[in-house]
């Protein structure tokens, strides 16, 4: 049984599908398309059903809801479509119109995404299923399974504090923490304060900031999502015009979209500030780098990596062959869609057998984990990591150990 949202409120976002002149430009950029060959399956196809939906000449139906939640989100159709038709916000309006009613987030999903306290309490427990070996309880249930499979090593969970000083402080930024983040890469946000400090750059982190939203969105519940967004935005404001970081560019995208360009991901702000006397140390190896889509198509600050990683003397930065194409990962997507996900994920795994690089950096920890488990499934050791993870390593940042 499908849940049927507010027709006015497609019809709404509708508006936006008539700026589509069905030039085609889309369906060779699009993933899905490229897997399936269906028009059904590319941007202008899902545009149609959209308009079809709103308009009352179409039933939506289960195979309406599959052409929809096939897509990826990935947004790479708006980069190469002629009248910059917002397609992101499209598809989540149809999301939140047809979702069913089954995969709308639960309220108790909701009440932990929106509290820290509740989300560093999640991480303690899933540190304590693997310590324990309770974990295999969990296998036999196939998206359990699933996620079992995508997780690394749990690390110690951290309590941040409100506010980090840098030594002859010359600037002040905000840090997201996000809630994958803040559970399964806690090294990588204690790796941005790291480099921060030793650039100059206070800290701040308010206590009150939660899940920003993305997980909810995509599934269809537009209301939780805003709810979050809202919640980061109260959280946030009492810094003003303070530039908010992300280490996550998919935190990033929607957080970008909702509180503006005060919104960056971290890459790009650290590539932009003086250096100063800071010179990490030297690594004479070829970096290759994965070009998240929220990062590329949706924020659009994929190129400033490079130029960070170029601060480390003697790596050679190259981009990995089809970044272009998304990964599969997508969010959640790699869970409700694992079928797609994995022809998708088996496309990186050759680009990366092809580099012949031990070292793949990505900025999004949702790429990051399932192009790790594919690697892993494929016996190819290969480590990845987010850049200024790698970064501060070759500042003499120190890890926590395991």
């Amino acid at each position: 049984m499908l849940f049927m949202g507010n027709l006015d409120n497609l019809k709404l976002a509708a508006k936006e599908a008539d700026r589509c002149v069905a030039c085609g430009l889309c369906l060779p950029a699009c993933p899905t398309y490229r897997k399936t060959g269906s028009e059904a399956d590319s941007p202008r196809g899902r545009i149609q059903l959209i308009n079809a939906v709103a308009h009352g000449r179409l039933t939506p139906n289960e195979k309406f809801n599959q052409h929809i939640d096939q897509c990826l989100t990935c947004r790479t159709c708006e980069n190469v479509c002629p009248n910059g038709v917002g397609y992101g916000k499209l598809i989540d309006a149809a999301r939140a119109f047809i979702a069913p009613a089954q995969r709308r987030t639960e309220k108790l999903a909701r009440w932990v995404l929106q509290r820290r306290s509740a989300i560093a309490l999640s991480g303690r427990l899933l540190r304590l299923a693997q310590l324990t070996g309770l974990r295999r309880l969990l296998r036999g249930l196939a998206r359990l399974d699933r996620i079992d499979r995508l997780l690394p090593a749990i690390p110690a969970q951290t309590g941040w504090k409100s506010l980090y000083p840098a030594v002859n402080a010359r600037g002040e930024v905000a840090l997201f923490l996000g809630c994958t983040s803040s559970i399964l890469d806690t090294e990588t946000l204690r790796a941005a304060i790291h480099v921060l400090n030793r650039l100059g750059y206070s800290v701040h982190v308010p206590q009150s900031q939660c899940c920003c939203g993305g997980i909810a969105r995509q599934q269809g519940d537009a209301e939780g999502s805003h709810d979050m967004l809202a919640q980061n935005a109260q959280a946030f404001s009492p810094l003003g015009d303070m530039p908010i970081l992300t280490v996550v560019s998919g935190c990033g995208m929607g957080l970008r979209d909702h509180l503006g360009k005060r919104v960056s991901d971290i890459s790009a702000f650290l590539a932009t500030v003086d250096w100063q006397d800071v010179t990490p140390d030297a690594l004479p190896t070829r970096i290759h780098v994965h070009d998240a889509c929220s990062l590329r198509n949706a924020m659009r600050q994929h190129k400033p990596v490079y130029d960070l990683l170029a601060h480390i003397p003697q790596a050679q930065i190259l981009p990995l062959p089809g970044n272009d194409q998304c990964c599969g990962g997508a969010g959640s997507y790699m869970l409700t869609q694992p079928d797609m996900a994995k022809r998708l994920q088996d496309d990186k795994i050759e680009a990366c057998k092809a580099s012949g690089t031990s070292l793949l950096v990505s900025s999004n920890i949702g790429c990051a984990l399932h192009i790790a488990a594919g690697l892993r499934d494929h016996g190819i050791v290969m480590e990845v990591i987010h850049p200024v993870r790698l970064l501060a390593r070759q500042m003499g940042h120190k890890e926590n150990a395991a």
